[in-house]
């Protein structure tokens, strides 16, 4: 473990990110159903990885919408896998 410095030894950034899972509590009583929930934890998920790598998530969303709404249903998965914030932030630069 001490061989390589890319190797955090806190976790100091996950209790960050879990620090917005503890705010939303509240709210999420108000997702409405199960199925609400499982939604909203996916679209937390986003921001917060949006929030991870720096990418503007307004910009995000409205680019990752717009590009998709003209896709076919039967796209595949890997397609889709390309506009991860991660992967996103990378072809935008």
């Amino acid at each position: 473990i001490f061989n390589y410095g890319d190797t955090y030894l806190d976790n100091n950034m996950v209790e960050r990110m879990n620090r917005y899972i503890s705010l939303s509590r509240k709210n999420s009583l108000f997702f409405g159903s199960h199925k609400g929930a499982e939604r909203g934890a996916i679209l937390y998920t986003i921001a917060l990885t949006c929030r991870m790598h720096k990418v503007n998530l307004f910009e995000y969303l409205t680019d990752v919408i717009n590009r998709t709404a003209e896709w076919q249903p039967n796209t595949p998965i890997e397609k889709y896998r390309e506009l991860l914030p991660d992967r996103w932030e990378k072809a935008n630069d």
